[in-house]
This record gives C-alpha cells, sequence and structure tokens, in this order.
C-alpha cells in the first residue's frame, strides 16, 4: 500500500511538472501556478484516499471491492467537484474557466495512475506470479 501511495504521489507531481511549465509558456499573463497547484492536490488528496480503500478492500470480499471502487469514484467525483467550485466561487485568482482545464486533466491522469495501480496489484502490495520464462503469468514470450 506504501508504494502504491508512493507511485501515485511521485507520478503526480511528476506530471505536474510536466503540464505546469508548458502552461506557464501558453498563458504568460495567467496564475498557471496556483490553477495547476491546486488542482492537482484538490485531484491527489481523495485519489490517495481511494487507493488506501481500495488496497485495503482488495483483500476482502467481492462485494467489498466492488463498494470501493464504485464509492472511491463518489468520493473523489465530490471531493474535487466540490473543492473546485469552492475556489472557483471564492477565490478570485481561479475564478477563470481554464482552471477546470487544469482540473479535467489531473482528475484524468490520477484516475488513470490509480486504476494501473490497482489493477497491477501494486497498490495492495501483491506482486504478479511468474512463469517459468520469468514472465508474468499469461505473458508469452515472443
Amino acid at each position: 500500500m506504501i508504494k502504491g501511495l508512493l507511485y501515485l504521489v511521485v507520478g503526480t507531481v511528476a506530471f505536474w511538472g510536466l503540464v505546469t511549465f508548458p502552461a506557464r509558456l501558453l498563458w504568460p499573463e495567467a496564475p498557471t501556478f496556483d490553477w495547476s497547484t491546486a488542482a492537482a492536490g484538490l485531484c491527489l488528496v481523495p485519489t490517495a484516499l481511494t487507493l488506501v480503500w481500495t488496497s485495503r478492500a482488495y483483500k476482502g470480499r467481492p462485494e467489498q471491492q466492488l463498494l470501493a471502487v464504485m464509492g472511491g469514484t463518489a468520493v473523489r467525483l465530490v471531493v474535487v467537484i466540490a473543492g473546485g467550485m469552492i475556489l472557483f466561487l471564492s477565490v478570485e485568482r481561479f475564478q477563470k474557466q481554464r482552471f477546470w482545464i487544469f482540473v479535467i486533466v489531473y482528475y484524468l491522469f490520477t484516475l488513470a495512475l490509480e486504476m494501473t495501480l490497482i489493477v497491477r496489484g501494486t497498490a495492495a502490495g501483491q506482486v504478479p506470479a511468474k512463469n517459468e520464462a520469468g514472465l508474468p503469468d499469461g505473458s508469452r514470450e515472443r
């Protein structure tokens, strides 16, 4: 679980660097650093929480796994949209539609990264079994 969280945080920070600096060049007059940092934080926190929830449910019954996946989606959506709306409506520098571009981009990135970690079993600390060729089960040597 710790390894999965580490991958999630490091991946999001690396993606933040890849997004923030080109956006700064594209919109030099806009507070892109603030937008990008806020959007990354808005998306990273609930994604980390749902990753922990899902990795714990991964060891339980199938019903718990389904609840974690579906409930995690709902929690992530509510937190990101509510946090984004609070910033958008109450802080003047976030009252631009371009801020929502950052929120959507980070939401999709953190969602994809979380699903990758869950499917690969990294979040739960599981390592895929290897066959006699040293490849993960189900893989064939080409």
